[in-house]
């Protein structure tokens, strides 16, 4: 009831009740002055009906005019900054603000103004979000692709050793690599930004994928001469084969490139109750406190010695699709102590 009896629009119908009311008060008013003090003797023109419905007319239009433009400005007012600012927002311009009325009135107005402020605020992140997102794309970019053009021009040189073409050959393969996967992973977490739901999902044994990521990756973890301890209970669930093996694929790779050589990676899956745990535990140099808060946001990199080794996407990866499952993942780690993902999915079996 108090949103409705402070609306604009009894607002308005308020204002022009008052504009009548005082606009006959003056008249009245005016009227008495004239017969009180005979102004109407010191002019000289005969006082006859008409003249005075005449005069009440124009004193009618005058005083009705100055307080309508006074009143209507006044109620009307909000509305036009709010068109005002909606122009401005149009143009791209999203640090416009409005001053919101007093909010214990709790009317239409300050709703309007408060949600139009938040909105433009949404407006301004996201903007803020789109371009921070393209400039690290193309700046993440620019590393392996001028690692290609600069050792494929070197490839050139017919003077290389064969030692020496094989090393070059290796980073442009390397580079390659890299690049796939960064663009590999740019889509995926570009198509899953706008996802609620995921789809296409089929029984599998999550084990086995786990086993096949191992597998795949054996060439780098082996090169570091790192041990892959993997502990995993069979778990027949129900997801998406794809999105699934993404998360298993980056935490896996992650936990490869912190672990130094000679290292050792434990791998447990498990289910309890409604859920099923993977725990992915590295042998690293472990993380701060102050980048683990922003250890899973999109190109962050709180480990700067490894930046050629990575672009920060991964982790946005993986806490994505979590997300998206209806899981949670936690990360437990201290310097020295190495890093652990806690990885909590909800069972769903074929059975």
């Amino acid at each position: 009831m108090k949103k409705n009896f402070y609306s604009i629009w009894f607002r308005i119908v308020l204002t022009f009740f008052w504009i009548m009311v005082l606009t006959c008060s003056l008249v009245a008013l005016s009227v008495h002055l004239i017969i009180r003090f005979n102004l109407w003797q010191r002019v000289s023109l005969p006082l006859t009906s008409l003249h005075f419905i005449i005069l009440l007319g124009l004193i009618s239009i005058l005083f009705g005019s100055l307080i309508s433009m006074f009143a209507l400005h006044h109620v009307l007012n909000p509305i036009t900054e709010l068109s005002r600012a909606m122009q401005k927002v149009a143009k791209g311009d999203y640090t416009i603000r409005l001053n919101t009325p007093v909010p214990n009135l709790n009317d239409e107005m300050y709703d309007l103004s408060s949600n139009f402020n938040q909105m433009v605020q949404e407006l301004n992140s996201i903007q803020t979000l789109h371009s921070d997102f393209i400039s690290n794309v193309s700046h993440e970019f620019k590393t392996p692709l001028a690692a290609i053009s600069g050792y494929a021009t070197l490839l050139q040189d017919d003077t290389l050793s064969s030692e020496e073409r094989n090393e070059y050959v290796n980073i442009i393969i390397q580079s390659t690599k890299e690049l796939t996967r960064m663009t590999g992973n740019v889509l995926s977490l570009s198509r899953l930004e706008n996802q609620g739901i995921i789809s296409e999902q089929v029984s599998f044994r999550v084990d086995e994928q786990i086993r096949q990521c191992i597998l795949r990756m054996e060439p780098v973890w082996s090169a570091k001469d790192i041990s892959i301890c993997p502990e995993l209970d069979p778990i027949t669930w129900t997801g998406n084969m794809e999105l699934t093996a993404h998360i298993w694929n980056n935490l896996l790779d992650n936990a490869v490139k912190f672990t130094p050589s000679g290292g050792e990676i434990n791998i447990t899956a498990q289910v309890h109750g409604p859920w099923f745990t993977v725990i992915f535990q590295d042998s690293g140099p472990g993380m701060a406190p102050e980048i683990q808060k922003h250890i899973f946001d999109k190109f962050y990199q709180g480990d700067t010695s490894h930046k050629n080794k990575g672009n920060g996407l991964g982790l946005a990866l993986v806490h994505k699709i979590v997300t998206l499952y209806g899981g949670t993942i936690q990360v437990e780690s201290a310097p020295g102590l190495g890093s652990s993902f806690k990885i909590q999915l909800p069972f769903v079996s074929s059975s």
